[in-house]
């Protein structure tokens, strides 16, 4: 189950919630999305180890600071959003709704919520292993299996033409038995200034990939860049998790010539935008005034 905590805060992974008391335990990963508009405090610290005692936790005064996945901002009546992870603010400042960190490390974490001149809200979250992890599964243990190396296929160029809300878009695509998939970056960038622009970052401590519905797309250089003569490759089913508003999503991607490649019709439901296929023009159509269906 998910937990939440007034209107800041969203709790994945819930095991047992203590509300009252703004005490949470969950399983790893937990990932904790900060809502509204108006906070003007997020802070998350990590405080190890600590105990119970006749119904009290006991923790340490201070932690370590958990970096974010996202962490947004913006100044006071101004509309540009600044990234905390490469930008400090140097002033007070107003939190994007949708700003998250991910949980992985098992103890007790302070999370701290707060609008401007408001006193802050504090939970406590106790983060677990996950029972696949610890071993407990109820059965006998046993030996894990070697890992085989991941099974390629052959990912061969699209030749459909892709229109995206009626204008034609050169993208560099692949079809991977019979689905069409796309870089992340190049849907950003051609969804970007529309109703359903998104924002894609890289975790690289959590090998994660991080989708913000509504916000601007960063450009980072090589978007829509497509090869003159592209031939048949290669493709390996891709490891990296993504995450959307700061929850986890399985979406099927493969590695491509180092690049992961997205199915786009996985990609235009976590985003909800509209995708079409007219088989008689062999076009794809993707809409960005409209919802997805299937």
């Amino acid at each position: 189950m998910d937990g939440a905590l007034d209107a800041y805060l969203a709790i994945t992974s819930v095991v047992a919630a203590y509300p009252e008391e703004f005490y949470y335990e969950a399983e790893a990963p937990v990932t904790v999305t900060f809502h509204g508009d108006n906070l003007s405090w997020e802070d998350i610290e990590y405080l190890g180890e600590g105990y119970v005692e006749d119904g009290f936790v006991y923790l340490p005064d201070s932690g370590d600071t958990v970096r974010f996945a996202v962490k947004n901002y913006t100044y006071y009546e101004e509309a540009q959003v600044h990234d905390e992870l490469t930008e400090e603010p140097m002033d007070e400042v107003f939190y994007v709704s949708g700003n998250y960190a991910v949980l992985t490390t098992p103890g007790y974490y302070s999370v701290v919520a707060a609008p401007l001149a408001v006193a802050p809200t504090r939970a406590i979250i106790q983060v677990r292993s996950s029972s696949a992890e610890s071993g407990h599964t109820g059965q006998a243990a046993s030996e894990p299996a070697a890992e085989s190396p991941p099974e390629s296929v052959v990912a061969s160029p699209t030749t459909a033409r892709v229109l995206v809300d009626g204008k034609e878009v050169a993208f560099e695509a692949y079809t991977i038995d019979g689905y069409n998939y796309f870089k992340l970056r190049d849907l950003a960038m051609a969804l970007n200034v529309s109703e359903k622009q998104f924002q894609v970052t890289w975790d690289g401590e959590f090998n994660a990939i991080n989708l913000v519905s509504g916000h601007p797309y960063t450009a980072v250089g090589g978007e829509l860049t497509v090869c003159t003569d592209p031939e048949a490759r290669q493709a390996v089913p891709t490891a990296s998790k993504v995450f959307v508003n700061g929850r986890q999503v399985d979406l099927t991607a493969y590695n491509i010539g180092g690049y992961n490649y997205f199915k786009l019709r996985d990609v235009a439901k976590a985003m909800d935008f509209g995708v079409t296929w007219h088989q008689a023009t062999s076009t794809i159509g993707i809409d960005t005034t409209s919802g997805y269906s299937e």
